[in-house]
């Protein structure tokens, strides 16, 4: 049995000599007690509570066990670009913080001017795709405010569509800096 100096929840202590500490052979013992316990659990080690079952509902992942505990873990994912296709039928667009990765379909005959905002006005992501479509005769055309932003060009064509039917993408890519690309009309004039 293992021997305790004082009493307390364990029970009564000894109260050993008027120091209060154990005998060697007490020390001793209850050494021999905790090697006994640690022995047999080494030689009986519990049998753990395996796993039943694992399943996932949308981004969770479940994970059930034999005692019918369940874990649940969040798992990550890819920022995917939401798939929101709106329809423009006005000539001009100034985009908003809804726009953000969208894909826009520019119907009017005579096109549209898409105007791109400063930071301090729509605070895009950096990132932060648009799509536009061509989807009549007239060009979309991309166009800044007289302070900025800036639309970084492709060398030898005009940030517009090149004819209907035309995809083009703007990226943000620092604060007031956005990249163009996609079916562009050739600059015929340079």
């Amino acid at each position: 049995m293992t021997a305790y100096r004082n009493d307390g929840d364990w029970g009564a202590g000894t109260g050993a000599g008027l120091d209060g500490r154990l005998t060697s052979l007490q020390v001793d013992f209850n050494f021999w007690g905790h090697e006994q316990r640690i022995q047999a659990m080494e030689d009986n080690p519990p049998s753990p509570i395996e796993i039943s079952n694992i399943y996932a509902v949308g981004t969770q992942m479940h994970i059930v066990k034999e005692d019918a505990t369940e874990y649940i873990v969040t798992l990550p994912q890819a920022n995917f670009r939401p798939s929101v296709v709106a329809t423009i039928s006005a000539a001009t667009h100034t985009p908003v913080l809804g726009d953000a990765n969208g894909y826009k379909r520019c119907t009017n005959a005579g096109g549209c001017v898409v105007t791109l905002p400063l930071n301090d006005d729509v605070a895009f992501p950096i990132d932060t795709e648009l799509g536009y479509r061509a989807s009549s005769d007239g060009p979309v055309t991309f166009e800044v405010s007289t302070d900025g932003p800036t639309i970084n060009p492709v060398p030898g064509f005009l940030n517009q569509s090149a004819q209907e039917g035309a995809l083009v993408t703007l990226k943000k890519v620092g604060t007031d800096e956005w990249d163009i690309g996609g079916w562009l009309a050739p600059d015929v004039t340079a």
